[in-house]
């Protein structure tokens, strides 16, 4: 079954507005959506060497819920929600798992940043981008993925279990090039976390943004002149 991007964001809408509709758990082939969604913003996303496909349905992760009390207004508010829905991904030896967006565009990484910068401090707005973020840029970068720059931070997470494997750390990478923004998920169990790196590099040939002008879709640009 096919779905258009403008259905998928209304189905992340309702997930990410804190409820999973029967429309949202329905059963899809989300490595198509993933596989369209990437070829309308002139990337390239595969499965890396070593990794297969856990299942081929919308897979949600949702970080950062956390509500508090405004006092003032005598009402409580969320702050710091983020997350990601699209294919979930998982390593041979099942020591990690990559998670792809099924939906590109949106916030940029300065925003997504800041709200994993608030999910790590709580709320409290206490801790400084730099001791965090490992941001680098350069030829390296524009050779191995054709972006100007990649963003990485570790989220702390509660132990999870999935396939029989307990995957207890998260790394969030952004790559970046102009307005457009990759953004992966990593989950890796205690002896995948030793191995990061190498996990890491499975992505080189497998990601990248492709050589050439990018043509933003019309939908894109309506949204833009909103």
């Amino acid at each position: 079954m096919r779905i258009s991007t403008v259905k998928l964001g209304l189905i992340l809408s309702v997930l990410f507005g804190g409820s999973f509709s029967a429309a949202a758990q329905m059963t899809t082939d989300i490595a198509q959506v993933v596989n369209d969604v990437s070829k309308e913003h002139h990337v390239v996303r595969r499965v890396p060497e070593k990794f297969h496909i856990t299942r081929n349905k919308l897979y949600s992760w949702v970080y950062g819920y956390h509500w508090v009390r405004d006092t003032t207004k005598h009402q409580w508010k969320r702050w710091a929600k983020t997350g990601v829905a699209g294919l979930l991904l998982q390593s041979d030896d099942r020591q990690c798992e990559l998670l792809y967006s099924a939906l590109l565009g949106g916030l940029n990484h300065r925003g997504w940043i800041q709200n994993d910068l608030l999910n790590i401090s709580q709320g409290r707005d206490s801790i400084r981008f730099e001791d965090h973020v490992l941001a680098v840029g350069g030829r390296k970068v524009k050779r191995r993925f054709n972006a100007d720059s990649i963003f990485v931070l570790e989220l702390p997470i509660e132990p999870m279990e999935q396939d029989s494997a307990v995957y207890t750390h998260c790394l969030r990478m952004y790559l970046t090039k102009g307005e457009r923004l990759i953004d992966l998920i990593w989950f890796f169990t205690d002896q995948g976390y030793e191995r990061r790196a190498e996990y890491l590099r499975a992505l080189d040939g497998a990601v990248r943004y492709k050589r050439g002008r990018w043509k933003k879709p019309e939908w894109i640009r309506r949204q833009k002149e909103k």
